[in-house]
């Protein structure tokens, strides 16, 4: 009952809000080492200045309040702020050091800290503002909420929470920091390995470095205009792809894989996505060849090249999509619709719980299906038969079944709202659908829409949806509820109140 007729405790939040400053006013110091080393010192001087004084606010809030316990509301709370947050302070180095507009440095850096990758910024900014903006995505993936779990947040309730509202419920290790740390390790690791297969791949070792920061994070930046379609051949999209995949698993699962390889193949969500990419890549081969044999008309895809590239081309494209990475090879608004609609459908889906993927998530898409079997069933089946709903051996509470359908609901609601709002701004059905489902997302495709010319309004919208879609709704609304800030009276409050 507390929970619902308390309102927050500001100081508690703030706190623990300084921790997380001080995280982002370390992350800020890596553009600044890169900005170095290209000779950019206005730029480094730029990222330096603002690592500090937010190094310096973190401190402060930190040290200056008292230490209290995040209650289950303050840890939601905590989370709907720490990506505007930190996409408000990663926007400022972007202004001061380019000529963007203020709103297009926050759309860049809302884009990268929620790893989706839409981008309205010129093509020709320099090395220091790609790799930065890439190093945003990786961060954004897990390493913040590592990071301060890590080194900045003891043990106890409070660092539970924070992990529970920014990774999930389930602990890989018995203590959250200990289990944050793990996941730190194996996100490293990750990350290594796939700027070394990357750079045998033939890439550069900073366009390595770029892309391989994007692709675990799932984010989808790119150090070229055209994205992968600027590289030849078919290995280096192939590594894109396997480096998306690796980041689109659930993290938890690696350890245990070192003890058993074939854990991967036996977890129902991997096997569910392997089934999903599986159909959404023949599926998407069947709409370019069907559209271009009605029309002959397709891109440049699929009159002059053999069925094996038109096959690459749709696996590349339909992995992008369902692991939300958001990298293109090819020119994504040339599509027909029926292309496009499919690639929305996936980038709904996306990844696994527990990955950095955006999306519903399969596992919950998984437990919706089987929500809507178990209705039929029960049909057939006496008033008295006791029938849990199970994803793979676990039995999951109505609880958390209320958690997920309301999620659910909510993804649709705003996938409407938003889409609506593009199509009052001109903007057609199947564009606007898929530009929002790539924001919401957090993915990255677009269809030609997103862009330094579009109206404001709408580049408010998709950071809005960007921002949903990483928070996962839930915790941005409760932040915005009157009730969060605003306690209400009780009957026992009243008699209390009157008895003084």
């Amino acid at each position: 009952m507390y929970e619902l007729v308390s309102p927050i405790n500001p100081k508690a939040v703030l706190r623990r809000l300084g921790q997380i400053t001080i995280g982002i006013g370390i992350v800020q110091a890596a553009p600044a080492v890169v900005a170095l080393i290209f000779g950019e010192i206005r730029i480094a001087a730029v990222y330096s200045a603002v690592a500090l004084a937010v190094l310096l606010a973190g401190h402060f809030m930190s040290r200056r309040l008292p230490e209290e316990e995040l209650e289950i509301k303050e840890a939601l709370v905590l989370a709907a702020l720490i990506f505007p947050l930190s996409a408000i302070v990663s926007a400022v180095p972007i202004y001061l050091s380019t000529d963007m507009s203020a709103l297009d440095a926050f759309f860049e850096s809302v884009s990268g800290v929620t790893t989706t990758g839409l981008s309205v910024a010129p093509p020709d900014l320099g090395p220091v503002f790609l790799f930065s903006r890439s190093w945003l995505q990786w961060i954004g993936g897990i390493g913040i909420v590592v990071l301060v779990l890590s080194i900045l947040i003891r043990p106890g309730t409070t660092a539970f929470r924070i992990y529970a509202t920014n990774v999930g419920e389930e602990k890989i290790k018995p203590s959250v920091v200990a289990a944050a740390k793990l996941l730190g390790k194996v996100y490293i690791i990750i990350t290594l390995i796939s700027i070394t297969l990357l750079m045998l791949s033939g890439m550069s070792p900073f366009d390595a470095v770029c892309h391989a920061l994007c692709s675990v994070s799932t984010g989808g930046f790119s150090t070229r205009p055209e994205s992968i379609g600027a590289f030849s051949g078919w290995l280096v999209p192939a590594t894109i792809a396997l480096c998306c995949v690796m980041g689109s698993i659930n993290f938890g699962l690696y350890p245990q894989a070192l003890k058993d390889p074939l854990i991967l193949l036996k977890n129902v969500q991997v096997r569910y996505f392997i089934a999903i990419a599986a159909v959404g890549t023949a599926i998407f081969s069947f709409t370019l060849v069907e559209a271009d044999y009605l029309d002959d008309k397709l891109l440049v895809t699929s009159q002059d090249r053999t069925p094996a590239e038109i096959a690459s081309i749709s696996a590349f494209t339909a992995l992008s999509a369902l692991t939300t990475s958001g990298f293109s090879a090819t020119d994504v608004g040339e599509l027909p619709e029926s292309s496009k609609l499919l690639l929305s459908a996936l980038m709904w889906i996306g990844g696994g719980v527990g990955s950095t993927a955006g999306g519903i998530k399969i596992f919950r898409m998984i437990l919706l299906f089987k929500l809507v079997h178990l209705t039929f069933m029960r049909l057939f089946l006496p008033s008295e038969t006791v029938t849990p709903l199970k994803v793979g051996e676990e039995i999951v509470e109505e609880e958390e079944l209320n958690r997920i359908t309301a999620f659910v609901l909510l993804y649709i609601m705003i996938l409407v709202l938003s889409t609506f709002a593009f199509t009052l701004q001109g903007v057609e059905t199947s564009d606007a659908l898929f530009e929002v489902s790539s924001a919401l997302g957090t993915v990255g495709l677009s269809s030609g829409v997103t862009g330094a010319e579009i109206p404001d309004l709408l580049k408010i919208i998709l950071c809005v949806d960007m921002l949903l879609g990483r928070i996962e709704i839930v915790p941005l609304l409760v932040l915005f509820m009157p009730r969060t800030w605003i306690g209400r009276s009780t009957p026992k409050t009243r008699e209390e109140k009157s008895q003084r």
